[in-house]
């Protein structure tokens, strides 16, 4: 009977604990819809959750004016031919996890 109990409880502690576990998620603004070339691109991670770290990775068309390492980022949309969009990745991380997302911008 006392073994029951405290595989319960402890099955119980368990449960908890892993459910106040803070989830890590990635997420990523532009300022703008659509952009002109040699537009600047305005990008804004704070609504993402439980990120320490930030990793700005610009795809071709687009040279990042920052260190590449903080909550917001700028960037220069330079000529790409046969191109209508922009790439960018964001990877966010913290101690226990890290999360990859791709964010896409018009360029008129």
């Amino acid at each position: 009977m006392k073994y029951l109990f405290y595989s319960s409880a402890l099955f119980i502690t368990l449960a908890l604990a892993s459910s106040c576990r803070k989830k890590l998620e990635a997420c990523a603004e532009f300022n703008k819809s659509a952009y002109f070339v040699n537009d600047t691109i305005f990008l804004n991670a704070s609504c993402s959750e439980n990120a320490d770290t930030y990793s700005w990775k610009p795809q071709a068309g687009l040279q990042m004016i920052g260190s590449g390492k903080s909550s917001t980022e700028q960037f220069i949309i330079l000529p790409l031919t046969g191109s209508l969009s922009r790439t960018i990745n964001l990877t966010v991380s913290n101690s226990k996890s890290s999360r990859t997302i791709s964010k896409s911008v018009v360029v008129l």
